[in-house]
């Protein structure tokens, strides 16, 4: 094995239907490194630092770590910088013991509004609109109540949304969160514009898409069909894009890698 490996890191589930779903579009990625997935929590033996570990046995100097979480805004992010070893950007997430592996980590941006996620997006939404000057698009996302986790979630849906609006021109558009709970009030106002088109910005389907986003939205005509960014071949392709970025970066911007005796993290996309 090469000295440079992938570790894709996924939040699990203990559904195996779901754990398949992320396996999948690990073997759709046209990548010619090793690549091993790593899971939050929900999955026995296949924990961040294990399989951390495992790359580390086979020779891997330097791990390409891809977060698969829709935006940096979400908790589990620093949770699985801190178990990686790295720095803890917001000081209000819990402290969680890491261990300190021997490979350099190259840390590459969750999937934020990237161009690719733009299109699964967009994919989503022309599944859903017949005619979009008559309708109006909500985006929906889990959201994050901290006031640093907070704002990173509003700026990329503000972005994403504009974006959206752009290329659909629908009569209104906008976004609403789980957390805190905006999803209504923001359906009522877009409703008064246009018929509603509701499309939720989740990884995968889940309790989320399944039953809180319908359970928020009852009594009120939107259409809806809970698809989330898996399965979407693209999401394949997004991997692919961010391990090629994060290679070619880091060999252009390496540079005194040493610094007080100890290795420093690279860090793509921040």
């Amino acid at each position: 094995m090469g000295e440079t490996a992938v570790l894709l890191l996924a939040h699990g589930s203990p559904d195996p239907d779901w754990l398949e779903l992320v396996e999948s579009a690990v073997r759709q990625c046209r990548l010619d490194l090793p690549v091993r997935v790593a899971f939050l929590g929900g999955v026995e033996g296949r924990s961040i630092p294990e399989e951390r570990e495992r790359l580390e046995r086979t020779g891997a100097k330097r791990i390409i770590a891809v977060p698969l979480f829709v935006t940096a805004g979400s908790s589990h992010v620093n949770e699985i910088r801190e178990l990686l070893g790295m720095d803890n950007e917001h000081p209000e997430a819990a402290s969680i013991p890491c261990r300190q592996g021997s490979s350099r980590i190259v840390w590459c941006s969750p999937l934020e509004d990237h161009p690719v996620v733009e299109k699964i997006v967009a994919s989503r939404i022309q599944t859903l609109a017949r005619n979009p000057r008559a309708e109006s698009l909500l985006l929906v996302g889990h959201g994050n109540e901290s006031a640093v986790g907070g704002v990173k979630w509003d700026r990329m849906l503000q972005r994403l949304t504009l974006r959206l609006q752009n290329r659909f021109l629908f009569a209104g558009a906008g976004y609403g969160t789980l957390r805190p709970d905006t999803l209504r009030e923001q359906a009522r106002l877009l409703a008064d514009k246009g018929e509603l088109i509701v499309v939720p910005l989740f990884v995968s389907q889940g309790y989320f898409t399944r039953k809180a986003i319908p359970q928020k939205l009852d009594g009120l005509c939107y259409r809806y069909d809970g698809s989330a960014y898996l399965p979407h071949p693209l999401v394949a392709e997004w991997i692919s894009q961010s391990v090629r970025a994060a290679v070619g970066n880091d060999f252009f911007t390496q540079r005194g890698v040493y610094e007080n005796g100890r290795e420093k993290t690279v860090e793509m996309g921040r």
